[in-house]
């Protein structure tokens, strides 16, 4: 038997950035041993131009945390991944991540994030659906939809590497008992951490 179920559940998970601040975007270094380039003095991608290519959006989860019961209280953190902001392939000057960001909003038509105003989320948890009452579990999440682009910085010589980034942040949760399978991107990898979820196959079906 199913049971249908009002919103259960508030939670909230931190992960503390002292007072709360934003926090500039980090540059990482390519692997050791990997030649690497440098930026000519002067060059400015605002004044001479990006060009991208091979821009990619995914959806990626930066914390997953498992609760095993309805009741409020602290989950068991599965996913500890955090997304940096960086460029790769090249060592640039600082505050060219922030620039290259605010160049490839445009070129897609949309805001590039670098910085988050803080690392704590808070987390609706709930079911308005059909839930298995023989699966209490419940996941909470946070995550972003990342973008990564290559580019190519007309300077003399020119400069070339690749941004990373995200254009979305978004936190929820969700039961996993919920019958009806999720219909938003970063739900539907958050329920992949589920340790069960209802059979919706024909064969369990109850006969009528």
């Amino acid at each position: 038997m199913k049971i249908t179920k009002p919103a259960l559940l508030m939670l909230v998970m931190a992960a503390g950035v002292p007072g709360g601040c934003a926090r500039e975007a980090a540059v990482s270094s390519p692997p050791p041993g990997r030649a690497v380039g440098s930026v000519a003095p002067g060059c400015d991608p605002a004044q001479v131009g990006v060009v991208w290519s091979g821009i990619t959006h995914e959806t990626v989860l930066e914390h997953v945390s498992l609760f095993t019961t309805d009741a409020v209280g602290r989950g068991t953190e599965i996913v500890d991944a955090p997304v940096t902001a960086a460029v790769t392939g090249v060592a640039v000057p600082e505050g060219w991540v922030r620039l290259l960001a605010t160049d490839l909003g445009a070129e897609i038509g949309g805001e590039v994030h670098t910085i988050r105003a803080s690392r704590s989320y808070e987390m609706g948890l709930g079911s308005w659906g059909e839930v298995d009452p023989g699966i209490s579990e419940s996941i909470a999440y946070a995550g972003v939809r990342r973008v990564s682009a290559g580019f190519t910085v007309a300077c003399a010589p020119a400069v070339s590497g690749t941004l990373t980034a995200w254009t979305e942040t978004k936190a929820g949760g969700l039961m996993c008992g919920d019958v009806a399978p999720p219909d938003d991107p970063f739900t539907q990898a958050a329920r992949q951490y589920c340790p069960r979820t209802p059979d919706v196959s024909p064969s369990a079906a109850p006969e009528r």
